[in-house]
């Protein structure tokens, strides 16, 4: 399966996003660490008339997370042109994975604990129902006040390499999150490894010399075990946080 992902940060009206999920599970914040040979993650929903239809999108959502967790081919590609006057992005972004690896974890994954909100239905599984981890408790609770030095500093670790996604004024909370999920991988892939070239060049006509530059950056890498542990929300400026990790080979 392939997605494409766009780059743009929508600047949308955003109806009651300043509002959005004030309450939200401890484990969808900060992801607990699952027991040797487990994986936890986590899937949600917006707003659902049926409770049930509320389960099974989130449900859905968390399989194709696991599976992102489990083996991810990211490609990369950015060019960025400027002449001093002017500076132009051409991003692509682009996202596969196995969908074998799916068929699998649907048939082999358990559900550890489950939450209903205002804002929406949110699930946390296991990779394997018979490696059942202990539950863990929702402890439903607001977003933490303090900005997460993550957000403005990726960690600094011997073990694991990191990766944040940014975004804001998203209309929908359930887009928001998930691309704030994507661009951390996307990240997280930029920091392992990315090739770059810069072309300069220089124009002269009767009166002005112009000076381009133009820099490419790109990659195309299989990328496994990279996890969403962490998010946040700063209510104040709208804005979504996501922190990928990834244990170091």
């Amino acid at each position: 399966m392939k997605i494409g992902l766009k780059i743009l940060v929508f600047l949308a009206f955003s109806w009651g996003s300043l509002d959005a999920q004030t309450i939200i599970p401890g484990w969808f914040e900060n992801l607990p660490d699952a027991p040797a040979g487990n994986m936890y993650a986590v899937g949600y929903s917006g707003k659902y008339i049926n409770q049930s239809i509320a389960r099974q999108a989130a449900i859905k959502k968390a399989l194709h997370n696991m599976v992102k967790q489990q083996r991810t081919r990211l490609v990369f590609e950015i060019e960025e042109y400027s002449d001093g006057r002017l500076r132009l992005l051409n991003p692509s972004l682009e996202l596969s994975y196995d969908e074998s690896i799916l068929n699998r974890i649907e048939a082999t994954y358990a559900t550890i604990d489950s939450s209903i909100t205002y804002d929406g239905y949110f699930i946390l599984i296991s990779l394997n129902s018979l490696q059942r981890a202990p539950r863990v408790p929702s402890d439903d609770t607001g977003w933490d006040e303090n900005k997460p030095k993550w957000t403005t500093s990726l960690p600094k670790s011997k073990n694991f390499n990191y990766g944040v996604g940014i975004v804001s004024n998203y209309s929908s909370w359930v887009r928001a999150w998930n691309d704030a999920d994507e661009y951390a991988r996307f990240d997280l892939g930029k920091n392992i490894k990315i090739d770059a070239h810069s072309i300069h060049a220089i124009e002269r006509d009767n009166k002005y010399i112009i000076e381009s530059k133009i820099l490419q950056q790109s990659y195309d890498e299989n990328i496994e075990g990279a996890i969403i542990v962490s998010r946040w929300y700063d209510a104040e400026n709208d804005t979504y946080y996501s922190l990928c990790r990834q244990k170091k080979l």
